[in-house]
């Protein structure tokens, strides 16, 4: 049978009887307020971001069609009420690799969609499973900001592995799932199949570019931490990193990118108060808005930008501190600090990889990975938080006694700003 015949079978036009539980592509652009930089492109991709071009095609075998044309379409993100999942075809695949963020990149280059019911993932899977068995799964959860763009673009310089940096597919799950107060077992048995199902056709789709890279990392959004649990049970193979910075270094980070790099504007915004209204802009990094937590709202002091930084991070330490309790054997295979990680640079970077069991074959190896850390790995990017200002660190005696009192209202166990978790890599 020929290709076009093939194909043929495969897809076909899609009429008024078009069934939503049916596979379909469709030619699509993003919508041009994902083209402009600003936070907003921070929300996590929905299918309702980019606007139709043609009509539905339907997808008459989406497992033969996978099979055929998966290095094309990259997951993108799913909705789990609907119960669909959304891979999209990119204009320029190369240009989606090297991008900071690849979720953000995906959404802007988006030409087609291909959209698989959950019902279908399963025969999808199954075809191409054997393909990536052999695939070893890292996910790099962080604490936020915290150096996991360095750490990511360093890991991808081994030449060892692909990375993917903040599929939107892992925050829609979080989402979907904390907002359950409680989930039946049947629906959790589905959801488990539907993430080890994604997890194929995601891996499928990156081995199809470089087969040689059999390691493939996904690095998190922070919110996607309070799911980690869940991850691992779907995926028990999985390899867990957790990358965090110190308290000090994450309130000058979010202060810096507030101010864009400014202190004097820094300064106005918090005299002013008006960081209590910009802090709305950072809802798309939090499962729920830290507003809704009565612990951390009811802490008596401005509820800024310093607040945000330190509620924020006690609440991803806590819930790291919490799997590596809870599982100690697969939370967390490494841990590691961003001060450590600047410290050590490419040391530190072979030293993660040693404990992942991943070796290098490449005798230049550490110098490809010094490279990155000469190069701020967010440049030309609207989180580049340099500014005109350069840097330096913004936290003094106003900013060091919001921490104390959230740190000692919060009552976590945290009590420090300098707090190491448990089998933290200190030294090399």
């Amino acid at each position: 049978m020929s290709r076009l015949v093939s194909l043929t079978l495969i897809v076909g036009r899609v009429g008024r009887g078009f069934r939503t539980n049916m596979a379909y592509l469709r030619k699509v652009r993003c919508k041009s307020v994902y083209h402009k930089m600003g936070l907003h492109n921070m929300s996590p991709t929905v299918i309702s971001h980019f606007e139709p071009l043609k009509e539905k095609v339907s997808v008459h075998n989406p497992a033969e069609f996978y099979r055929q044309h998966g290095r094309d379409y990259c997951v993108c993100c799913a909705d789990f009420d609907t119960k669909e999942l959304v891979l999209v075809k990119p204009t320029d695949v190369s240009t989606v690799r090297k991008a900071q963020f690849f979720n953000e990149a995906l959404r802007e280059n988006a030409e087609e969609l291909l959209v698989l019911p959950f019902s279908q993932l399963a025969d999808v899977s199954e075809m191409v499973a054997n393909d990536v068995a052999h695939v070893t799964i890292i996910f790099l959860h962080i604490s936020m900001p915290c150096g996991s763009t360095l750490l990511t673009k360093a890991l991808e310089a081994s030449g060892t592995m692909h990375t993917v940096s903040e599929s939107d597919l892992y925050v829609n799950l979080s989402r979907y799932v904390m907002t359950k107060t409680d989930m039946p077992e049947e629906e959790m048995g589905m959801l488990l199949d539907v993430i080890k199902h994604i997890n194929t056709l995601f891996n499928y789709n990156l081995l199809q570019e470089d087969p040689c890279k059999t390691t493939v990392c996904y690095k998190m959004r922070g919110q996607v931490c309070f799911v980690a649990d869940l991850l691992q049970r779907a995926l028990p193979q999985v390899k867990n990193i957790f990358l965090y910075r110190s308290l000090l270094g994450t309130v000058d980070s979010y202060a810096h990118l507030m101010a864009e790099g400014r202190y004097w504007k820094y300064w106005l915004q918090t005299s002013l108060k008006l960081d209590s209204l910009y802090i709305n802009n950072f809802n798309d990094l939090l499962v729920a808005p830290l507003r809704e937590n009565p612990v951390f709202e009811s802490i008596p002091v401005p509820h800024g930008v310093v607040w945000f930084s330190v509620c924020t991070w006690l609440a991803l330490m806590q819930k790291a501190r919490e799997l590596r309790t809870q599982d100690p054997h697969h939370f967390f295979h490494v841990i590691l600090r961003y001060e450590e990680l600047c410290t050590y640079k490419d040391e530190m970077v072979i030293e993660v990889m040693d404990r992942l069991g991943i070796k290098c074959v490449d005798e230049d190896v550490k110098v490809k990975i010094r490279k990155v850390f000469g190069v701020h790995s967010q440049a030309g990017h609207y989180l580049d938080k340099r500014g005109a200002g350069g840097g330096g660190s913004w936290v003094g005696e106003w900013e060091m006694g919001i921490i104390s009192k959230v740190l000692e209202h919060s009552n976590m166990g945290i009590n420090e700003p300098n707090f190491v978790i448990d089998g933290t890599v200190t030294q090399i």
